[in-house]
């Protein structure tokens, strides 16, 4: 794919970083584990080259942008001068906005002092941390590697950094968990007061390696559905509010660059496998290290008509608690969502599972839950 001007502003950057220590059971995300120095280095090189050929093609278009996401992969896996060099690239390539969400994912096992003390040096202030269970055994079960002891040790080190806005990811569903387990799990991630808090059902999807294992059975729909709304109860309890299918947040510390995305924000994606969007077109890189260090990029696009990507903008955006308001909707989409969708919206409202209240259109609680419903009438 040949780059070409962008129709309207981009409004957030995504990095991704594939390098990890090593692959976890149920990661289908693309990575490489256990790389050599060497590949990290030459992996900065071309990423750099790759921001210069954004820039050069006007992606950016000059106008700062609301937010950055660093994600991988384990991108803490980088050494502190790697680190240093990425982060001080972003800030010379890409205009952003003095309020920028600049944010970062974090496995607890890489994370330094040193390398906390450069993440805030060059305005990281939101740190995603990789805990996904606080049980050895379960850790154990999803292939995780390394020692939830090192967790707190991690918030701490960020917080003495001055990076305040920190986040910690838990997955349930796991293999043979309970309840008991899952509320465990809950209350050890809130006891450290972060400001968010990311909750994953368990997907056992093809190519994982727990897929590849068939002697492992997930806790079945209803102690899924228990432990989902268990979430909400006891986060609620610690000050949160469910924003999203699976996340919360304290009043204010709601993820603004998942949020842009959900609502069919644009954004730049850099590195293997980072897609892309523009307002109108989307495209992205190739899932393979080998094939993105190649001096030219085959970038693959995607050319889906108007209205089929109005009705995906849709959904996503019932994805939130707030869902849409008409006149945002429009704006973004160039769409009428009840001229789009009307009938399905009707028939999913008789249903249960979306409401219009406040004035705008969003997911009841059951909507949220068995969101799969609204995509298949949307869609």
């Amino acid at each position: 794919m040949t780059l070409h001007p962008i129709k309207t502003s981009i409004e957030s950057l995504y990095v991704h970083i594939p390098f990890c220590a090593s692959k976890c059971s149920y990661c289908v995300f693309y990575s490489v584990p256990a790389a050599p120095d060497s590949s990290r280095l030459n992996f900065l090189a071309r990423l750099l080259l790759e921001f210069d050929e954004h820039a050069a093609a006007g992606k950016t278009d000059g106008r700062p942008m609301s937010s950055v996401f660093i994600g991988g992969g384990t991108p803490t896996l980088l050494a502190p001068l790697e680190l240093e060099a990425l982060l001080r690239a972003i800030r010379s390539r890409f205009p952003l906005r003095p309020d920028v969400e600049f944010s970062i994912e974090c496995n607890p096992e890489t994370l330094t002092e040193e390398k906390a003390a450069v993440l805030s040096a060059w305005g990281v202030n939101r740190v995603s941390l990789g805990a996904q269970s606080f049980s050895s055994g379960l850790r154990a079960r999803l292939g995780r590697s390394g020692d939830p002891g090192r967790i707190g040790p991690a918030v701490r080190m960020l917080r003495r950094q001055g990076i305040e806005n920190i986040g910690l990811d838990l997955i349930y569903a796991i293999p043979g968990q309970c309840m008991k387990e899952w509320e465990a799990d809950l209350k050890a991630a809130l006891a450290f007061g972060p400001q968010h808090l990311s909750t994953y059902s368990l997907t056992i999807e093809e190519g994982s390696a727990l897929a590849a294992d068939g002697s492992l059975q997930a806790p079945d729909e209803a102690l899924a559905v228990e432990m989902w709304e268990t979430a909400e109860a006891v986060a609620e309890s610690a000050g949160m509010r469910r924003y999203e299918i699976s996340n919360f947040a304290v009043p204010g510390f709601e993820c603004r660059h998942n949020l842009s995305a959900w609502h069919a924000g644009t954004y730049l994606g850099c590195g293997p496998a980072a897609c892309s969007f523009d307002g109108v077109l989307r495209w992205g890189n190739p899932a393979s290290l080998e094939e993105w260090m190649q001096p030219e990029i085959r970038r693959e696009e995607d050319r889906i008509p108007p209205e089929a990507r109005a009705a995906e903008s849709l959904l996503f955006g019932l994805r939130t608690v707030d869902g849409w308001e008409p006149c945002e909707f429009k704006e973004r989409s160039g769409f009428d969502f009840l001229e789009l969708r009307g009938p399905q919206i009707r028939k999913l409202e008789a249903e249960g599972l979306l409401e219009f209240r406040d004035g705008r259109l969003r997911p009841t609680r059951r909507g949220l839950l068995f969101n799969d419903a609204i995509g298949r009438e949307l869609l």
